[in-house]
């Protein structure tokens, strides 16, 4: 079980709650970009609204975060869902991970009586495709690594977290 506390609010539970960034539990979407990370047995997630609901003001955010547990091992697992601004996504993700106190305070609520180590990830979902010169300028510039850059469009099936974990 993931117990987030005063963070409850912010998990989705189904589209549109409590967020509008919230596709199901476990997927987030936004102007047609989608992500989603899936479970099997034994394994627990949970996808955390981040951009107006966990974080209201008008500060650099991310849009959403799945926080994933399988055995001893833990993931906080950054998503930015981004058109073709896919710098200003690196900004975004380099300052929710290294500025905001709501990023360590939901790593404290995760971890709180497990045992095991904690695996900090980001993805960028887009329809622009990046080469991996591009992914890796930004991920110099911004000192925040990108696991990818995931493909998202209307057309093409939902990307899944959960295999580049």
């Amino acid at each position: 079980m993931i117990d987030l506390g005063a963070f409850e609010t912010c998990v989705c539970l189904s589209r549109a709650i409590p967020n509008v960034l919230c596709d199901s539990n476990l997927s987030f979407e936004e102007k047609g970009k989608k992500v989603k990370i899936t479970t099997r047995a034994g394994e627990a997630a949970k996808a955390l609204a981040i951009d107006q609901c966990v974080c209201t003001d008008k500060q650099l955010k991310c849009d959403g975060m799945f926080l994933y547990r399988r055995q001893n091992k833990h993931w906080m697992i950054l998503i930015e869902l981004k058109g073709s601004e896919i710098e200003h996504a690196f900004e975004q993700l380099h300052y929710m991970r290294n500025n905001r106190p709501e990023y360590n305070q939901v790593e404290t609520l995760f971890m709180a009586g497990q045992k095991g180590s904690i695996k900090h990830e980001a993805f960028v979902v887009s329809n622009y495709i990046a080469t991996i010169v591009e992914k890796q300028k930004l991920e110099e510039q911004y000192g925040i690594r990108v696991k990818a850059i995931l493909h998202s469009e209307a057309s093409s099936p939902v990307p899944d977290v959960r295999r580049y974990l």
